[in-house]
């Protein structure tokens, strides 16, 4: 059963374990306003069970925006469902996101940019547009009015049992990123956090793992301290012994 939780003000996080053995969850967010709004919508495959968790908030057939950060199976798997759902539903890209991705929604998606701002009635969500973190046409929301950011896969961090947590999270993060190594380009990293250091976040409603309501400075100080770019073990880019061998 999803788990639901108010991480800031009627923001809440719908949470589902993704792999135990990991201790590994998936988020995603409602944000419940005059124009409802999900950042995210989470896996297709567990549609039946987050859909029943956004109807204990609102009337799902409500929802006027659907946002994705980025096209991922956990992050916009079930986008057309929610569209066939809620018929005055916009998905919210970024500009590449509509660009090259449009084609894969049901309805037109409205491209945002840096400048553009969702009044959603109380909320007021605005976007920081972050290329390759950690696909093309990423971009992280961010809502103005609780000074909350979408973080999508930054700030990785494991399930503490609680929504949210003001534990030192940093090392399973670092751990993390250097294991799977999902951010290709230092340069491209450094960016997103400039773009969120600037905004100063009072929560990091993280895509996987508990919200991050304190520590925020020292989370964004070990990725600038730590490369965590480039090719790993588990990237099927990475080269293994005897590569450069000529046969």
């Amino acid at each position: 059963m999803a788990a639901v939780d108010e991480v800031a003000a009627d923001i809440f996080r719908i949470n589902v374990m993704t792999d135990p053995e990991l201790d590994f969850t998936t988020s995603f967010f409602l944000i419940r306003d005059e124009a409802p709004t999900l950042v995210e919508t989470g896996f297709r495959r567990a549609f039946d069970e987050t859909y029943r968790a956004v109807s204990q908030l609102i009337d799902p057939a409500s929802l006027r925006y659907l946002v994705v950060p980025h096209f991922e199976g956990d992050e916009s798997g079930a986008l057309h469902l929610y569209l066939h759902r809620a018929p005055h539903a916009l998905p919210v890209c970024s500009p590449i996101g509509a660009g090259v991705n449009g084609d894969l929604a049901d309805r037109d998606p409205l491209a945002v940019d840096g400048s553009g701002e969702l009044d959603l009635g109380t909320h007021r969500l605005r976007f920081l547009i972050t290329p390759y973190v950690h696909t093309w046409e990423s971009m992280l929301p961010w809502d103005a009015t609780t000074h909350t950011v979408f973080c999508s896969d930054v700030f990785i961090g494991p399930d503490s049992g609680r929504a949210t947590t003001d534990a030192d999270q940093s090392d399973y993060m670092i751990d993390m990123y250097r294991s799977v190594g999902i951010f290709p380009s230092r340069a491209h990293l450094d960016h997103a956090l400039d773009k969120i250091e600037a905004v100063h976040p009072q929560t990091l409603a993280c895509h996987h793992g508990s919200v991050k309501t304190s520590r925020i400075p020292a989370y964004l100080q070990a990725l600038r301290a730590t490369d965590v770019t480039g090719v790993t073990e588990w990237n099927p880019m990475a080269e293994t012994p005897g590569d450069h061998q000529h046969h």
